[in-house]
C-alpha cells in the first residue's frame, strides 16, 4: 500500500552516483513496482477463488515467513501492535473485496487516499494544528485527492452523476485501514526504532488470523454477502468435498506442484497457487522487509515520492495482464491522486513559499 509518511529533513547523502546512495532508493523503487503486482494478481485470484480463500492463502504464506520475528516483539508494544494489525487487516480485506468487481487500477488509485487519512488522524488524535497556514500541504493534498476521486467515479458512471460503487467504497475503506496502520506504526517505531521486523511480523500474523476466520465463516456460509462473494454458487464451499479441495490451501499447494485436485488436473489452479505464493512471500513478507531496510537509509520525504509510484505500476500491470484500459477521466483522476501524494511529501514551509501564504506574527503555528 502507499505509505503516508511525514516530511522530514532528507538524510545526508554523499555522491549521488555512489552505490551507498543509490541502492536504498533502487530497493524502494523495486518494492513499489512489486507492490503494484498485488492488484492485478488479486483480481486473478478472486476470479478463481472466493476472496476470503485467496486472502487467507496469501497471508498464511506471509505470516509463516515472518513468524520467526514474532518472539522478538517487545512486551510494551504488543497491545498496540495487535491493534495495528487489526487495521492492517481492514486494509487488506477491503482491498481483496474491492478487487472482486472493481478495476485493479481504480482500487490502487483510491488506496492512495491514505494521504488524507494520516494527517486527519494527527489532527484528531494528536491535536496537531491543521489550519491552512499551519499545514497548507495537507489541504492542497486533500483537495487534489477529492478531485481525483470525483473524476474516477464520474468517469465510470454512464448516467452523468457521481455514482459511488460498492467496490469504490471498499477501496476507500482500504485507505482508512492502511492509513491508520501507518499512523500507529509510526508511533511504535518512534518508541522502539529497532522493532521494525517484529512489528511487521505481528501485523502479518493478525492479518493471517483474521483472513483465516473470514475464510472459515465464508466457507461455512456464515459470511455476509456484502463481502463480495463472487462464488456464491459454491457456498458453503468448506462443506463440499470438491470445492474444499479446490479452494482450501492444501489443494492450492498441490496444484502448484502439478498434483490433481479431486481427481481433476491441477493446471487450472496452478496460476492461482503461484499468485498466492508470490503475493504472500514476495510482495507482502519480503517486500515489507525491503521497505523497512530502505526507509532506514534515506529521508522519508524522498521515500514517499518513490512509494507514490505504486498505483502507476498497478495500472500498468493491470493493462498488460488483465487488459484493463484507463479512460481519460480515470487517468486524470489517478494523476491528481498521485499529485496529492507528492504535495503531501513537501514541507509546509515550501508550500507556503510557493503559494505566498504567511504565518501570523508571533511565531510558528505548526509543523513547518
Amino acid at each position: 500500500a502507499v505509505a503516508c509518511l511525514e516530511p522530514e529533513p532528507g538524510s545526508a547523502a554523499g555522491d549521488m552516483l555512489s552505490v551507498a546512495y543509490l541502492w536504498p532508493r533502487a530497493l524502494l523503487l523495486v518494492s513499489s513496482v512489486l507492490y503494484g503486482t498485488n492488484f492485478p494478481l488479486g483480481r486473478v485470484m478472486n476470479e478463481a477463488l472466493p476472496a476470503a480463500a485467496s486472502s487467507s492463502a496469501r497471508f498464511l504464506f506471509a505470516g509463516l515467513a515472518l513468524s520467526p520475528f514474532l518472539l522478538k516483539l517487545e512486551p510494551s508494544l504488543r497491545a498496540r501492535a495487535l491493534l495495528c494489525g487489526c487495521f492492517t487487516s481492514l486494509g487488506y480485506i477491503s482491498q481483496s473485496v474491492a478487487l472482486v468487481d472493481t478495476p485493479a487500477a481504480e482500487v490502487a488509485f483510491l488506496g492512495a487516499l491514505t494521504v488524507v487519512v494520516c494527517p486527519a488522524l494527527e489532527g484528531l488524535v494528536d491535536g496537531r494544528k491543521l489550519g491552512i497556514a499551519d499545514a497548507p500541504q495537507t489541504w492542497l493534498a486533500g483537495l487534489l485527492c477529492l478531485s481525483g476521486v470525483a473524476l474516477l467515479e464520474l468517469g465510470g458512471g454512464g448516467e452523468g452523476g457521481l455514482v459511488v460503487s460498492a467496490g469504490a467504497a471498499w477501496s476507500v475503506a482500504q485507505a482508512v485501514g492502511f492509513g491508520t496502520s501507518f499512523y500507529l506504526t509510526e508511533r511504535m517505531m518512534a518508541r522502539e526504532p529497532t522493532q521494525a521486523l517484529p512489528i511487521t511480523a505481528c501485523q502479518c500474523a493478525v492479518v493471517a488470523l483474521t483472513t483465516a476466520l473470514w475464510a472459515g465463516a465464508d466457507g461455512l456460509g456464515l459470511a455476509p454477502q456484502l463481502l463480495g462473494h463472487e462464488h456464491a454458487e459454491h457456498a458453503p464451499w468448506l462443506l463440499d468435498e470438491a470445492t474444499r479441495a479446490q479452494f482450501a490451501l492444501p489443494g492450492l499447494v498441490g496444484a502448484a506442484f502439478g498434483q490433481s485436485v479431486d481427481g481433476q488436473s491441477g493446471d487450472a489452479l496452478r496460476t492461482v497457487a503461484l499468485a498466492a505464493a508470490w503475493t504472500g512471500l514476495v510482495t507482502t513478507a519480503a517486500n515489507r522487509v525491503a521497505e523497512t531496510v530502505a526507509l532506514g537509509k534515506m529521508g522519508s520525504s524522498e521515500a514517499s515520492v518513490l512509494l507514490a509510484t505504486e498505483p502507476l505500476w498497478a495500472a500498468l500491470f493491470a493493462t498488460l495482464f488483465l487488459g484493463e484500459a484507463l479512460g481519460p477521466a480515470d487517468g486524470a483522476g489517478g494523476v491528481l491522486i498521485l499529485a496529492a501524494c507528492l504535495v503531501n511529501s513537501q514541507s509546509p514551509g515550501a508550500v507556503r513559499v510557493a503559494f505566498g501564504i504567511e504565518l501570523e506574527e508571533g511565531g510558528r503555528k505548526g509543523g513547518g
